[in-house]
């Protein structure tokens, strides 16, 4: 221990002191919205992906000489889709939950920036698409896993030189950015290994079913009945031919070519 042992009328259990700040942290929750003004707070989000293989690259911010352009603009996915200044309330509002609920006890949320490029259709066809989600284990405002807030502490002596501190609990909102993306490209080796691949599967398909109905099922005489025609030799007759030609005509017509 760190301190003394208080004995409670002369027992020799009693109470030991021990090293610790005073007063002790207060536990106790806001009971108003400590972040109602920060609704209108803005995020800045640069992202930049590269494709390596294809030698593709490209950000989430417009290409502009317009100095203003970041100063004034807000992200709108149909107007404004390479703005990447988001305003906060609207990134709340957007996970399906209200600002001023989060703004008690803060909260965390997920921002997914997805690419999704097809690059036979060009530069201009790939495009960023958000998604945003609440990322809170629990939405109901007294369990204990509800809302963000962390601490950190402030050391500074007096004129005495003894320490002290102070320490703050700090409510807030999370944000964490998650990036996934996919590229592809048409080309024609792969397209002919893969139509090989097929015709060759679709081949083995019809030998192994022609195989298990041959036999291993209880009707393969029926389906041998329909797959092979059966003919007698006796079926088999080749027809005359209408005119009969014999060695010796040949010879004779040769004879005469000859003689002729």
């Amino acid at each position: 221990m760190t301190g003394k042992c208080l004995k409670k009328e002369g027992n020799s259990t009693g109470i030991c002191e021990i090293n610790g700040w005073c007063p002790t942290e207060n536990s106790e929750r806001p009971n108003v919205p400590l972040l109602e003004k920060a609704e209108n707070f803005t995020l800045y989000i640069k992202n930049f992906i590269r494709f390596s293989k294809f030698n593709f690259s490209k950000s989430n911010v417009l290409e502009t000489n317009n100095e203003t352009y970041l100063k004034s603009c807000l992200y709108d996915k149909i107007h404004h889709p390479y703005c990447p200044i988001f305003r906060l309330g609207d990134v709340i509002r957007k996970t399906g939950n209200n600002f001023q609920d989060l703004a008690v006890l803060g909260g965390s949320v997920g921002i997914l920036i997805e690419w999704q490029c097809d690059l036979d259709k060009g530069y201009s066809k790939c495009h960023p698409q958000y998604s945003f989600t609440s990322l809170d284990t629990s939405t109901t405002p007294s369990s204990v896993a509800a809302g963000y807030n962390f601490r950190y502490v402030h050391y500074f002596k007096n004129a005495a030189g003894v320490v002290h501190r102070n320490l703050y609990k700090v409510f807030g909102i999370h944000v964490d950015i998650m990036i996934h993306g996919t590229a592809g490209k048409f080309n024609i080796i792969p397209t002919v290994v893969n139509i090989g691949s097929g015709l060759a599967l679709m081949g083995a398909g019809v030998f192994i079913c022609d195989m298990v109905l041959l036999y291993l099922i209880k009707q393969s005489t029926l389906y041998r009945k329909k797959k092979f025609e059966i003919v007698n030799r006796t079926d088999i007759k080749s027809e005359e031919p209408k005119e009969k030609v014999s060695q010796q005509d040949v010879l004779l017509s040769d004879r005469e070519i000859e003689v002729e």
